[in-house]
């Protein structure tokens, strides 16, 4: 098991004027110990993408206010046993293959002052836009799965995590728990539609007041 401490960490989000700091729900030594993911890998490129991972993949499948009472709880050193179950047994694994699903772009394309451009190293020929798709394509499958079983654990446990399903203080910008992690289509109307009894992705929610006709479905 990974060792609480090693996760609650607060880094700076990047600016050099030290503006707001950024909590992160894994740690640089975790993510290197159980990827592929080299020890001389720049944390430069690596810490922005844990960020993303947690805002783009986490955020919609934990909610708004479940993510918010993690970042809390680790900020302040204060983890319950349950939130630390979470993390160490679900969350991770999870951010460690979306971590490769994201990091092939970013560590093989690099921004300079006047373009972006290949960077190439001795002895390593840097890959082909084809290979890098087909790696992230086969990490976004795992991560997929590592998503849904996170998933699937807080849906069985929601007296455990009553933030999961009960969203505090609603507004505009909530976001709310996806019920599945598997890429789909999109279906559109037809006689499945939900008539506005479920969020966006599923999960009910009672009770609701529509002011206009569904167009989660």
């Amino acid at each position: 098991m990974v060792l609480l401490q090693e996760k609650q960490q607060v880094v700076l989000n990047g600016y050099i004027n030290n503006m707001a700091a950024q909590v992160l729900f894994l740690s640089e030594q975790t993510l290197k110990q159980r990827s592929v993911l080299q020890d001389n890998v720049d944390m430069k490129i690596v810490t922005p993408t844990i960020i993303e991972v947690q805002e783009f993949y986490i955020l919609p499948i934990l909610g708004t206010s479940l993510y918010n009472e993690l970042k809390t709880q680790i900020a302040a050193s204060t983890v319950s046993v349950a939130n630390k179950n979470l993390i160490d047994n679900y969350i991770t694994s999870t951010m460690i293959w979306y971590m490769q699903v994201e990091l092939p772009l970013a560590m093989n394309y690099k921004y300079f002052n006047k373009s972006v451009g290949v960077q190439s190293a001795d002895n390593i020929q840097p890959a082909s836009m084809q290979e890098i798709r087909d790696i992230m394509d086969e990490a976004r499958n795992k991560a997929q799965v590592y998503a849904e079983r996170l998933t699937k654990f807080l849906l069985a446990h929601t007296t455990t995590y009553p933030l999961y399903l009960t969203q505090t203080g609603v507004g505009i910008d909530t976001i709310f728990p996806q019920r599945t992690n598997y890429n789909s289509g999109m279906l559109i109307d037809g006689d499945g539609c939900c008539g506005g009894r479920y969020n966006f992705q599923g999960i009910k929610i009672e009770p609701r007041e529509l002011t206009k006709p569904c167009t989660y479905c």
